[in-house]
């Protein structure tokens, strides 16, 4: 893929993105600017494996348990 490309690509990805996340996205961009080395494949391999897993959660029920509902 031409250098381009991929920033056009991103381009049409900021355009797709809701108002409320804009934000959210300019820290990050600003975040891998600011790096002095790239993002370690190592790295999101243990980021996308953590995203995969179910979060540990409290049930419904336990919670109206603890406020007596």
């Amino acid at each position: 893929m031409p250098h381009n490309a991929g920033k056009e690509d991103l381009h049409s990805l900021i355009e797709r993105l809701p108002d409320s996340e804009i934000l959210a996205a300019e820290r990050y961009l600003e975040f891998l600017i600011s790096r002095e080395a790239p993002v370690d494949p190592e790295m999101l391999k243990r980021i996308d494996a953590a995203r995969a897993e179910a979060p540990a959660g409290i049930p419904h029920d336990d919670i109206l348990r603890e406020f007596g509902l």
